[in-house]
């Protein structure tokens, strides 16, 4: 059985947290976890005792889409070589000892269906994140981002990535639009965005806030 999992610190401990939802192979559920990135961490699989026995890692960098490597350590957010530098980050070994039990990064899934393919997806993320603080204002470009976010949900960490670039006094300025953007959002982002603030220091949780939800 496989579990979508959520991976946090309190007060320096690690803490899993598990989706209720179960799926029957690897596969599916990270199909799913795909949908939803700024929410989850990976995919647990669960022994038939209903036992924790590993840990499946994203395999893309939570601030840029690229390949992640190691772990922040102590946001556990999944990076890449370019992102982590000059940060204290954990190796997937490091992690593994950390948590007690095993961790590996997830294969590439091959695109299907409404699912873009990876350099598609990497496009719309930078595209999104380079262009929100210029055009968020626009309900046109809103309502475009949108579309695109229903298209290629991976593109999620565009908004994450744009949203969290702006300043406090941008925040400010832009906050009407910002709430405006955050009640056109696609169902499923806009659900796991409001899960996401319960951890408001987390990416995912920064964006949600600021955009009002």
């Amino acid at each position: 059985m496989f579990r979508l999992i959520q991976l946090h610190a309190q007060h320096g401990v690690p803490r899993i947290g598990v989706d209720p939802d179960g799926y029957g192979s690897e596969h599916a559920a990270l199909a799913r976890y795909r949908e939803t990135p700024a929410t989850y961490f990976g995919i647990g699989r669960f022994d038939e005792s209903g036992r924790l026995a590993e840990i499946i890692m994203d395999s893309e960098c939570g601030d840029c889409a690229g390949p992640a490597v190691v772990v922040h350590a102590e946001t556990f957010q999944p990076l890449c070589d370019t992102c982590s530098f000059g940060l204290e980050v954990l190796t997937v070994p490091d992690l593994s000892v950390r948590l007690g039990v095993a961790v590996r990064l997830a294969p590439v899934l091959a695109p299907s269906g409404r699912h873009a393919a990876p350099d598609e997806s990497c496009a719309v993320t930078n595209r999104i994140a380079r262009e929100l603080m210029q055009h968020i204002e626009d309900p046109v470009w809103r309502m475009e981002l949108c579309s695109e976010l229903a298209r290629t949900p991976g593109a999620v960490n565009g908004l994450l990535i744009g949203v969290g670039a702006l300043s406090h006094r941008d925040v400010l300025d832009l906050y009407p639009a910002l709430c405006a953007l955050g009640t056109q959002l696609p169902g499923t982002i806009h659900a796991d965005l409001v899960r996401a603030t319960a951890r408001p220091l987390s990416p995912a949780g920064v964006a949600a806030l600021r955009l009002g939800l």
